[in-house]
């Protein structure tokens, strides 16, 4: 039965956009450090993205691709609101939209830029505005030819020369007068911006005086204009200044994190919940830094897939005081299948469902957890108010009385689902079941009626971490007809189901409360509903019948195959993997040779397009099992690894790469690292005096040559240390049983100095809890046999290491935990300073037993 009815009211009944708040409602710094509104003096919290499209790579790639600017804003605006995010920071390329002296350039850049606030103001948003950049509009190509001062003097000159300062002056006192032709404001005017930065990232050198004065010249630039917005500065560089920054005219400061590194070229894996267990400031206590706001203007854990960082995050940000906070970057929807913009972050909702999804909880983290908050350091406590943080299933979760939201699979159950007014996930709940691959949004719109808006499939099929090119398409959506089941009580069993969003037709219904899906937007209405609405009205931020999704951009086939290549003999192993295809193949199977015959099996549908073969015990023996996985489409067989059309055994297959698993005997060692194989993926700091050296027995060993070691942040003062760590939790899951009944860790290291070289040695669990030993490295000795009951809990290395720059590189837990072979997924190596400063260690490899 049709409910929608529109009528000349309900056409009418436009999307209502959110209006400019009222300009006696501004923001303001209290004598506490606290941002508050004006109107009520209430507490200011916002959370959301960094987002360039206006300017440098992204708006030449629109221009490149014939992609509207306009258009992808809106786009993208649309999925800013979809996952709650009610802030947006920039940092303005300046080199972009000013001269050599100063003046505003009224360009395409500066009108996008315009539009781009003007959209985000219809949704709610706020803002943070950085006017000046400084660094040029090329990454990651080179720099293009810009007019602007900064390309004249660079950042350095930026900071010194006084033509280039008077030119800031100049350039900041134009943009703040710069009235928007869209919102028909000026920036010094608009309620709506919370914050003005000075400039992104200035590293300065000088003395404190200098820096003042260099602030002081700017920030009375900005308050000639008249505005009364705070204004802050960066705290968060060259530290040793930070007096300079406490007395200068500003209101707060500034900070960014990236607590696992930046730009490790490939996704890295492991628990890094260790790095975000606090924000650590070092200043936090000094009593002028007290009386300062605080916003965190950049965050990411870069290159980490997983999505159960951001909630951690977001709840050190509030234990350290930090009101404001904006993650670095959110990618523009036609660019993201490419992650061309910034290459060691992504964020997308339709690409990054998971990602995008963990962004949304975190937003709610933020504002749900008070200041000053504290919930017990690190590892962090993963269950908070509602909150629930898991690494192992890669979950992050808030269930509260009336908002769900998971971003992945979860048997958690809200108290009473009777009073859920949103939903939102990815996967299965026991509240809704899911065959397919992107996120879903649940918002109920009546006492019986829900709103349902479903993504397309999102498919990673290279690692988006990786290089980039727009040759290299790192992901793909795809859309299929999915099955769902919604269990919410208001709905009953055999609810009716009406598309609402522009082009959609597709027909479906209810039977015992399952149905077949599509992406698209949909209403759920009990089958005795009365309920009457418009499609066109809104429905808080955005409208019943908005939908934003890329088109199909799925163009390959191919296999994701997770299985382990290591097994112990004898032991239930089985081959999963994912399949990744524009249409889903109406036959998979398995074809296997090994020491027990060759088997040809069926696999078994697991769902969201895995799928699952068990081993027959005859292969389970001591030896390699080969294996092909071969899909059946209605014109065509494709085998794989090699993707070729055909099968094995027909007479012009002639591709020999195959699947491989190793069963090795259950009393054989485990080899944890070797640096021939795994170097290139541990964690570590690039060092001049660190490299790789073939050896003559077609091996390799790890050698560490230097005069003295580097340095490494504690809290206090610093350490002489040069730490890796290696991932090895995935590569040998098929040996866990092996690994849970090891006794030593063994390693094949030795010095060709004349004196001992002390290291300590050891391994990381699951929990992010490091259990070490120390062992010298004698000269003339190369294998050290480890008892596991020797390892105590020790100091984590958070390597590469963390950005600010001054964060600590070792991390200690409050709380004891007992040590479990089983548990234990990363090798951690440190290097520590012995009786003489020089440093010339070799290992080849480490090894359980």
């Amino acid at each position: 039965m049709q409910r929608i009815i529109l009528s000349i009211i309900g056409f009418l009944t436009v999307f209502c956009l959110v209006g400019n708040e009222s300009n006696f409602n501004r923001s303001y710094v209290d004598d506490e450090g606290v941002l508050r509104w004006s109107a009520d003096d209430s507490e200011i919290m916002g959370f959301g993205v960094n987002y360039s499209l206006p300017f440098a790579h992204a708006y030449r790639m629109a221009n490149r691709l014939g992609i509207s600017h306009e258009e992808a804003i809106k786009q993208d605006v649309y999925h800013f609101a979809r996952l709650g995010l009610d802030l947006y920071r920039v940092h303005v390329w300046d080199v972009e939209i000013s001269d050599v002296e100063g003046n505003l350039l009224q360009n395409e850049h500066l009108r996008l830029f315009d539009f781009a606030v003007a959209e985000m103001k219809k949704r709610g948003m706020k803002f943070v505005i950085t006017p000046i950049a400084f660094w040029g509009n090329g990454w990651p190509e080179p720099d293009f030819d810009t007019p602007g001062f900064a390309t004249k003097f660079g950042k350095e000159g930026c900071l010194t020369n006084p033509d280039a300062i008077k030119a800031q002056e100049n350039y900041l006192y134009q943009f703040l007068n710069h009235v928007n032709p869209y919102t028909e404001l000026a920036y010094k005017d608009d309620p709506d911006i919370i914050a003005f930065e000075v400039s992104n990232e200035p590293h300065h050198d000088g003395t404190v005086d200098e820096v003042i004065d260099y602030i002081n010249r700017l920030v009375g630039s900005m308050r000639k204009t008249g505005t009364q917005t705070p204004i802050f500065y960066n705290m968060s560089h060259s530290i040793h200044l930070v007096d300079a920054y406490l007395n200068a005219d500003v209101q707060g400061g500034t900070f960014q994190w990236y607590p696992a590194g930046l730009v490790a070229n490939r996704q890295i894996n492991g628990n890094f919940l260790p790095h975000v267990g606090e924000y650590y400031i070092p200043f936090a206590d000094h009593p002028l830094f007290k009386k300062m706001a605080k916003i965190v203007y950049e965050f990411d854990p870069a290159d980490v897939g997983g999505n159960y960082m951001y909630p951690a995050m977001a709840r050190s940000f509030r234990e350290a005081g930090i009101q404001l906070a904006t993650h670095f970057d959110y990618d523009a929807m036609f660019l993201a299948p490419y992650n061309t913009n910034y290459g060691t972050h992504y964020m997308s909702l339709p690409y990054a469902p998971q990602k995008a999804l963990s962004l949304k909880i975190a937003s709610a983290v933020f504002r749900e957890i008070p200041r000053y908050s504290n919930y017990g350091g690190y590892p962090v406590n993963n269950h908070f108010e509602g909150f629930r943080i898991d690494y192992e299933n890669d979950l992050v979760e808030w269930v509260a009385n009336e908002t769900f939201l998971y971003s992945n699979n979860t048997t958690s159950t809200p108290d009473n689902p009777a009073l859920l007014r949103k939903i939102a996930g990815y996967g299965n709940s026991p509240l809704i079941n899911y065959d397919g691959k992107g996120a879903y949004f649940l918002d109920r719109i009546g006492e019986d009626s829900w709103r349902l808006e479903v993504m397309p499939d999102a498919h990673w099929i290279d690692d988006p971490y990786g290089r980039v090119s727009l040759e290299n398409q790192v992901a793909a959506v795809s859309y299929n007809i999915r099955e769902m089941k919604v269990d919410l009580p208001c709905l009953g069993t055999d609810f009716i189901i009406t598309a609402i969003n522009d082009g959609n037709d597709y027909n479906t219904e209810a039977k015992e409360r399952a149905f077949s899906i599509v992406p698209g937007v949909f209403i759920l209405q009990n089958k005795n509903s009365v309920l009457e609405f418009s499609p066109f009205q809104a429905l808080g931020n955005i409208r019943m019948n908005e939908f934003v999704a890329p088109k199909a951009d799925l163009s390959k086939i191919m296999i994701k195959n997770n299985t382990v290549s290591q097994a112990c003999v004898g032991t239930k192993t089985s081959i999963h993997f994912e399949v990744i295809s524009p249409e889903l193949p109406q036959k998979v199977e398995v074809i296997m040779y090994g020491n027990g015959g060759s088997t040809r099996t069926e696999a078994i549908y697991m769902g969201a397009d895995i799928y699952k073969v068990d081993i027959y015990e005859n292969h389970l023996v001591h030896g390699i099992l080969n294996y092909y996985i071969v899909l059946t489409f209605n014109e065509k067989i494709k085998s794989f690894p090699a993707g070729l059309e055909g099968q094995p055994g027909d007479w012009d297959f002639y591709d020999h790469s195959l699947y491989t698993i190793k069963f090795i005997p259950d009393g054989e060692p485990v080899l944890v690292w070797s640096a021939l194989d795994d170097w290139s993926e541990t964690l570590r700091i690039w060092h001049p005096g660190v490299s790789l050296k073939p050896l003559g027995n077609r091996n390799a060993a790890l050698h560490l040559k230097m005069d003295h070691l580097p340095d490494r942040n504690l809290k206090k003062g610093s350490r002489k240390d040069y730490s890796f760590k290696f991932f090895f939790g995935d590569l040998l899951s098929g040996r866990n049983s092996r690994i849970a009944n090891s006794k030593k860790l063994v390693l094949n290291a030795y010095t060709q100095l004349n004196d001992y070289q002390p290291i300590i040695v050891g391994l990381v669990d699951v929990n992010g809890i490091a259990y070490s030993v120390e062992v010298d490295i004698i000269p003339g000795k190369s294998i050290y046999h480890i008892s596991l009951d020797s390892l105590v809990q020790s100091e984590f290395a958070v390597t590469p290491g963390a950005y600010p720059e001054y964060l600590p590189h070792f991390q200690s837990s409050e709380h004891l935990f007992q040590f479990n072979p089983a548990k234990a997924e990363s090798v951690q190596v440190s290097i520590r300073q012995g009786n003489i400063d020089e440093v010339d260690f070799w290992i080849e490899s480490i090894w359980m037993e």
